[in-house]
């Protein structure tokens, strides 16, 4: 082999290694092929594969400490006695589950709270308690304490909600009278799983860490 043939030989030999090493080394080519096919051996990553959502989607969502239970995918607000609504939230990232604020109202200021039945679920699984009205407000239409309550548990356990999953909740109005006119939902979830654990076991409920009694 002359030496002008032998130093293009090496210059290509280089070129090809370089740009296996651009595509992530893949195994060697078959004889007699010169280049990859376009959906073969070697696919360069961008650092990004299977990110379901952004460092910064992630970030200000913890930041932003709740998410709002607001979408109904079954039945109307109001609720009119006898029927009932399913609300859910938005796609989110994953979250623990933590403590509720639930506020609704009742028409004629109406106070038949043990008639209001609240039932959590994740997509189509029921969690573990079914809650009541009756557990939030007096009476008298005050609330009860700081007016939350623990999401029930999963099999015992808190419930961590995926990035493909939907936190549920079935509100129903179990009488015959004062339909329900409006509902406020939303679920507090910095800190989630070291507060609302003292939550769960009846201790009260906080919405962050920092001082709490509850342990």
């Amino acid at each position: 082999m002359d030496t002008d043939t032998q130093e293009k030989m090496e210059f290509l030999g280089r070129e090809i290694a370089q740009n296996l090493a651009r595509m992530g080394n893949p195994a060697a080519l078959p004889a007699g092929q010169t280049e990859p096919p376009a959906c073969g051996l070697g696919v360069p990553t961008s650092g990004c594969d299977n990110l379901l959502y952004a460092p910064i989607t992630v970030a200000r969502f913890r930041r932003g400490g709740r998410t709002n239970i607001d979408q109904a995918v079954e039945g109307k607000i109001p609720v009119a006695p006898g029927s009932s609504v399913m609300l859910s939230q938005a796609a989110y990232p994953p979250w623990a589950t933590g403590c509720y604020m639930l506020r609704y109202r009742l028409a004629n200021n109406g106070n038949n709270h043990d008639e209001i039945k609240i039932e959590w679920f994740v997509d189509t699984e029921p969690l573990d308690a079914i809650q009541f009205g009756s557990e939030i407000y007096n009476a008298d239409n005050t609330v009860i304490g700081v007016g939350k309550l623990p999401i029930p548990l999963a099999l015992g356990e808190h419930c961590c909600i995926g990035g493909n999953n939907r936190l549920r909740v079935r509100i129903s109005h179990t009488g015959n009278a004062n339909q329900i006119e409006n509902i406020r939902l939303h679920v507090e979830h910095a800190n989630a799983v070291k507060c609302c654990s003292a939550c769960a076991t009846g201790h009260s409920c906080q919405s962050g860490c920092k001082n709490s009694a509850a342990k």
